[in-house]
């Protein structure tokens, strides 16, 4: 089934065909071609599967009575942190496979540790001033991510607290069930402090799509320059 994510990502069915392609033309090394059909699949997976938790996440927000609630809070409370745990640990792994995907491309040598940020070190080290550099700089917006992501893989929960948001406009008042993040979260549970990220579901959905968007971004950056080259890796 085709991977529908929230924008375009036309890139990465060109770069997938275009691949293929090159098989077919014998203008890719069978390590390459090989490793790409390994990685690729596993990102699309993760993607998925953060899409997917994601996706939940906003359906139990939206569609939970308050009641009930109030009459299974630790059941409640389960299923939210699941979906939660969910779409961080999928979502940070999308970006670790990203990084195999690169150095697959490049033909760079693959290790047992690669991480995101590993693909940025290593094509440092041998192609200094890569145009493909810029875009595997961390993000600015990564280090929160990655600490939320790490804190629940490794430690805590995040969603301990949650707040019931009544909208007054309209003939009929609704409400909505709400999630902060900690701001900390590593901190215990009572000494939390929500004021950075209000609404869990609204941070996912924003990470989500900067994840999505880099993604689409280097995907069409490699296949621009593998077209141009006719040839893997680069």
């Amino acid at each position: 089934m085709p991977f529908q994510p929230y924008h375009r990502f036309a890139n990465c069915s060109k770069l997938v065909k275009l691949v293929t392609t090159l098989n077919d033309n014998g203008k890719i090394t069978e390590e390459t071609f090989k490793n790409f059909h390994r990685y690729h699949p596993a990102l699309i997976h993760k993607l998925r599967s953060a899409k997917y938790n994601l996706e939940a996440l906003k359906d139990k927000l939206t569609s939970t009575d308050i009641q009930e609630v109030a009459v299974t809070t630790g059941e409640f409370l389960f299923e939210v942190n699941m979906f939660i745990d969910g779409f961080f640990y999928n979502s940070g792994s999308a970006l670790d496979i990203l990084a195999r995907v690169v150095l697959t491309l490049f033909g760079e040598q693959l290790t047992g540790n690669i991480y995101f940020h590993t693909a940025q070190t290593r094509l440092n080290s041998s192609r200094p001033g890569d145009p493909l550099l810029s875009r595997l700089v961390n993000p600015s917006w990564r280090v929160t991510f990655s600490n939320y992501r790490n804190t629940l893989t490794h430690e805590l929960i995040l969603a301990s607290k949650y707040l019931i948001e009544i909208d007054p406009i309209g003939a009929t008042p609704s409400t909505q069930i709400v999630f902060p993040l900690p701001d900390d979260p590593k901190a215990e549970p009572q000494d939390r402090k929500y004021r950075n990220h209000p609404n869990v579901a609204k941070y996912a959905s924003v990470h989500f799509t900067r994840i999505l968007s880099l993604s689409n971004t280097i995907y069409g950056d490699i296949f621009i320059r593998a077209e141009s080259s006719g040839a893997l890796p680069l």
